[in-house]
């Protein structure tokens, strides 16, 4: 039961890992050897004919456009109001605009930006505030690991770049992240769900984005880095889960936004029940029909 479970949800939202295993109580019983290659052929059983959301990642077309975003109308941010991390792998493509907003969330009928996030330029707006920094632009035609950070206690918003803090600033004392905006990838919001500019729109990739409810650490980040593109949040993130990735697979896509296979293996399903080498050959010589 415990294997269906995760296994639902690792084919669904791409979340769990299989440090699941590793960190489980099955060490305990003296069958997990038996259990542990009942649950390997299960996996080689089903992969061929499964279809997930790992590896697929939104693509946004190279030539700017106010028609190509991603929109997730009034998201449940309620428990967000006081602390909230927003994590993604971006890899940027250069369409020639200095500001590439690829997370924007907007609350009021006016310009009104409690965030918006470029991956290119100096522009990071959290309460209409901007954290203007040349160390967080991200490379083009590079995966970059970002994560924008936040809570109400310390009043300071944290950004970090392939696991390391590259710029931070204070925050108005008392304010609250609002809830019942609109979340919009890929373009910049000047009022709620539009007012978009051709020249802020952005073009590239995105993967494996996630919105949480609490203020991650340094170290939290850092871990999340090293993971790699194809890793998993740690257990004891999930319930943080505010917006997964599928989330953002299955909302309304508009213009020239694709969902294309990545580079990320099935094989990393297996993980952990088998031999690495083993599994560094199979991701390298065999490959599911998709």
């Amino acid at each position: 039961k415990r294997y269906k479970q995760w296994y639902q949800r690792r084919v669904r939202g791409d979340r769990y890992n299989l440090g699941l295993f590793a960190n489980s109580k099955f060490y305990l019983f003296p069958r997990f050897h038996k259990m542990k290659t009942m649950m390997l052929l299960t996996v080689l059983l089903i992969l061929p004919s499964t279809v997930s959301s790992l590896g697929e990642m939104l693509r946004f077309s190279s030539t700017p456009s106010t028609s190509n975003y991603v929109i997730l109308d009034n998201p449940d941010f309620e428990s967000m109001e006081t602390s909230f991390s927003i994590c993604s792998w971006v890899r940027p493509r250069n369409n020639g605009n200095s500001q590439s907003v690829w997370f924007s969330y907007n609350v009021a009928s006016s310009n009104d930006d409690e965030i918006t996030i470029s991956a290119v330029g100096s522009w990071n707006d959290l309460f209409n505030d901007n954290l203007a920094s040349s160390a967080r632009n991200l490379k083009y035609d590079v995966w970059s690991h970002y994560c924008d950070t936040w809570d109400l206690s310390s009043t300071t918003r944290r950004v970090y770049v392939n696991g390391e803090e590259v710029a931070n600033k204070a925050t108005t004392s008392g304010r609250k992240l609002k809830s019942g905006g609109v979340l919009v990838l890929g373009q910049d919001q000047d009022s709620r769900g539009g007012g978009f500019a051709a020249s802020q729109a952005f073009s590239g990739d995105l993967y494996n984005l996630v919105v949480l409810d609490k203020k991650l650490s340094s170290e939290e980040v850092s871990n999340l880095y090293k993971g790699g593109r194809c890793g998993g949040l740690a257990l004891d993130m999930m319930e943080n889960v505010v917006l997964e990735w599928s989330d953002f697979l299955d909302a309304k896509r508009n213009g020239d936004v694709k969902v294309e296979r990545g580079t990320c293996s099935q094989w990393e399903l297996v993980r952990g029940l088998i031999d690495e080498d083993l599994l560094e050959h199979l991701m390298g010589h065999h490959q599911f029909d998709q």
